[in-house]
């Protein structure tokens, strides 16, 4: 199946991600849910990477949640010492917790098959702020490449006997560590600046190619109209 305009998948994940997150009902976050799964099997986006992302999103988000069984008050379920958890603390994380997952996996399946490029182009196209598009879009680009720069000098960090663990002497190659990498990142920008300059850069991209109407993308804006809607009525009924 053709995938649809990225400046359709665009404004599709912002109105989807605002109705599920000021959803008011457990229809809405749970149809959500179920939505989102059957959209990463429609475009074939499961994957062993997609739940590896899933659970990295949620090793933070349940340091978030964790606390709201404990602060929320209502009725009591269990106390741990002078903290008491609550029912409602527990629904309420668990509601969170459901919304955060349908709007991560919706988003990463719809945008993930298009590149840092044609994102910034879309957004371009969708009268975006050209310096948020571009911070946006140089973010996306090199984000990877500082990654792939990071775990080459930690690795050339323990071929020379730098153990990683909680010493005054590991928090001290930690600081050169990552002092190197930011000396490393400002010397690649400025080289990549001076290249975009020889190519024409003047604060814009100049685009030769771009976002064409198909008849596909009709279909898509008419299911995903209705299935807005109905998202829409089940939120907030």
């Amino acid at each position: 199946m053709a995938s649809p305009d990225p400046r359709l998948k665009i404004l599709f994940c912002f109105c989807y991600a605002i109705l599920v997150a000021t959803a008011k009902s457990w229809e809405a976050v749970l149809w959500a849910l179920v939505s989102s799964l059957f959209f990463a099997f429609l475009f074939r986006a499961w994957s062993f990477k997609l739940l590896k992302r899933l659970l990295l999103a949620d090793f933070f988000l349940f340091f978030v949640v964790l606390t709201l069984p404990f602060t929320t008050p209502g009725e009591s379920l269990a106390r741990f010492g002078p903290l008491s958890l609550s029912r409602e603390g527990l629904l309420l994380a668990a509601f969170i917790f459901c919304k955060s997952n349908a709007i991560l996996l919706t988003t990463y399946v719809f945008l993930a098959q298009n590149n840092a490029f044609e994102l910034a182009h879309a957004l371009h196209h969708l009268r975006l702020p050209s310096g948020l598009v571009q911070l946006l879009f140089f973010t996306l680009r090199y984000l990877e490449l500082l990654q792939r720069e990071f775990r080459r000098l930690l690795e050339a960090a323990k071929l020379r006997g730098f153990v990683p663990r909680t010493a005054l002497r590991s928090y001290r190659g930690w600081a050169y560590l990552f002092a190197s990498l930011f000396l490393r990142s400002y010397d690649r920008s400025k080289r990549v600046y001076e290249a975009m300059l020889l190519r024409g850069y003047r604060g814009y991209f100049p685009v030769w190619h771009h976002f064409s109407w198909a008849r596909s993308d009709l279909f898509w804006l008419l299911g995903g109209g209705i299935y807005l809607v109905s998202m829409a009525i089940l939120a907030y009924r």
